[in-house]
């Protein structure tokens, strides 16, 4: 199967030939590995303002097409359908969502959450379920009235990808406060990060508590402290976030002898299995974080630096001063190449082994703000790109 799909993207006659043809290419790239960019490769959708969706090609480092979203791209978090085909994008400034085809720019879905006097936002909720038809956030309502405000119970929403354009909610469930990032496992449950990480059967509204958190007891440990409105992890089939935490090493909170930690909590989404555990000391601030694919043992962090740590050491293994500030980081899904976003407007590709930059993909158009680019890999043979040549659209402005 993969030498025919070879011999209709490569465009050689006989089979043999094509295969000649890939060994020539490089002597020092495996076959698979040459083969792999021509059948599957690496994908991005990245959103800036100041309505502009990307589908960019990581391998040749194009855009392949650039959408144009109906109303603001704030906050810009963005989750992939489960083909991949589809980009769901939390925007028209925290309050609405979009549901866009990357290979065409079909608005496909659209659901506008605030209507008469009650105004809802939702803070990087955003998620779908495991068979595309159900799309998930979180509304924090509030009412207003003539001279006040009326806050409300937060709920849990879900809507039908199915009823496309001006989508209502299908079904919604109450909710416990400061609910932002979420993540579907592939038993269907919703991951909530709140004050714990909660789970969530959106069937029935079931709810429970998959990581405690502020309310856990973590003997010898404080109360951690977790920002986050990034859901990255996605390569990894993870939900994950970062804490910090006061480590008590005498059993006392003498600041004397408290050590300052930085670890993160996570949920595999194929298992459910959970973990927390610290990973490094607290030396900087950093906004996002994420294991590399393939090196469950290491983990990286992002902001005005970029960090790789040993988890099973807590140490950190070395780290970079980044030109600007880059609040979102990912991965190549072999987890060679890391790739920062948000803040402005380009996408910093680094080398994960070395943190050697690699190059700067300047996308057109204003910056991506709290905007989380999604990476995600693709048939080749199920992108349209343009009949002129390899990539649809215009380059990226990069440096190498």
């Amino acid at each position: 199967m993969m030498l025919k799909r070879l011999n209709k993207i490569v465009g050689c006659e006989p089979v043999v030939l094509c295969l000649l043809l890939l060994a020539w290419t490089s002597s020092s790239v495996a076959v698979d590995s040459v083969a792999r960019d021509y059948v599957i490769r690496d994908y991005m959708v990245a959103v800036n303002r100041p309505n502009n969706l990307h589908f960019i090609d990581l391998h040749t480092e194009t855009i392949v097409r650039t959408c144009k979203l109906p109303s603001s791209v704030a906050p810009g978090t963005v989750v992939m359908s489960p083909d991949k085909l589809t980009a769901y994008v939390l925007g028209g400034r925290f309050d609405r969502i979009f549901g866009v085809k990357i290979n065409n720019c079909d608005l496909v879905f659209d659901a506008s959450f605030t209507s008469g006097n009650e105004r809802i936002k939702s803070i990087a909720s955003l998620a779908v379920s495991p068979d595309g038809e159900e799309i998930y956030t979180v509304h924090n309502p509030v009412r207003i009235m003539n001279d006040h405000y009326q806050v409300m119970d937060p709920r849990f929403v879900a809507y039908r990808a199915k009823d496309g354009v001006g989508a209502k909610p299908a079904k919604s469930f109450y909710v416990p406060r400061q609910i932002n990032i979420m993540a579907t496992g592939h038993d269907g449950r919703v991951y909530l990060s709140g004050p714990d990480v909660y789970v969530i059967d959106p069937d029935s509204g079931a709810l429970a508590v998959a990581i405690a958190s502020r309310t856990s007891q973590r003997k010898g440990y404080g109360q951690p402290d977790i920002l986050t409105v990034w859901p990255v992890g996605s390569v990894n089939n993870e939900f994950v976030r970062m804490y910090t935490v006061a480590k008590y090493t005498d059993g006392t909170a003498n600041p004397e002898t408290t050590e300052w930690k930085w670890g993160f909590e996570r949920v595999d989404l194929a298992t459910g299995k959970t973990e927390v555990k610290d990973f490094s000391d607290l030396e900087e601030v950093y906004f996002t974080g994420m294991h590399r694919p393939g090196h469950p043992d290491e983990f990286y962090q992002v902001l005005t630096q970029l960090k790789r740590n040993s988890v099973s050491k807590q140490q950190g293994i070395k780290k970079v001063d980044l030109d600007r500030t880059y609040y979102c980081i990912n991965f190549s899904t072999d987890g060679s190449k890391i790739y920062l976003g948000g803040t402005y407007n380009d996408i910093a590709i680094y080398d994960a082994e070395t943190l050697t930059k690699l190059s700067n993909l300047v996308l057109p158009g204003g910056d991506m703000s709290m905007a989380t680019p999604q990476v995600f890999s693709l048939p080749v043979d199920k992108v349209v790109y343009s009949p002129q040549g390899d990539a649809y659209g215009s380059n990226l402005t990069a440096s190498k």
